[in-house]
């Protein structure tokens, strides 16, 4: 039997994994109204910057002050996202299980 602690695998969205964490994009979603520019205009920029299915993420740091802006690592770059940017990037990371 081995000592390591167990991993079972969540999906989220980036705006509510802790600093340190990491994990997998599994898509940007659009929110809200598919008719408003703003929102397709950011999350196609966010897929521009490189948050695609399959690429790995980091949670660097998170402000003070409503935990905004949030440093975020995506491949070999680093990036700054405000909340609700984060939210719409849906990943799955893997959280431990047990005392061990």
């Amino acid at each position: 039997m081995s000592s390591l602690p167990l991993q079972q695998a969540t999906s989220t969205t980036l705006n509510l994994m802790k600093v340190g964490d990491s994990g997998v994009v599994h898509d940007v979603q659009d929110q809200g109204d598919v008719k408003n520019e703003s929102l397709f205009n950011i999350t196609r920029r966010l897929k521009e910057l490189g948050f695609v299915k399959g690429e790995s993420v980091k949670i660097l740091h998170k402000g003070y002050f409503g935990g905004e802006p949030l440093a975020v690592r995506i491949g070999q770059s680093t990036f700054a996202l405000r909340n609700f940017e984060a939210a719409l990037i849906g990943v799955t990371h893997s959280q431990k299980v047990g005392k061990w």
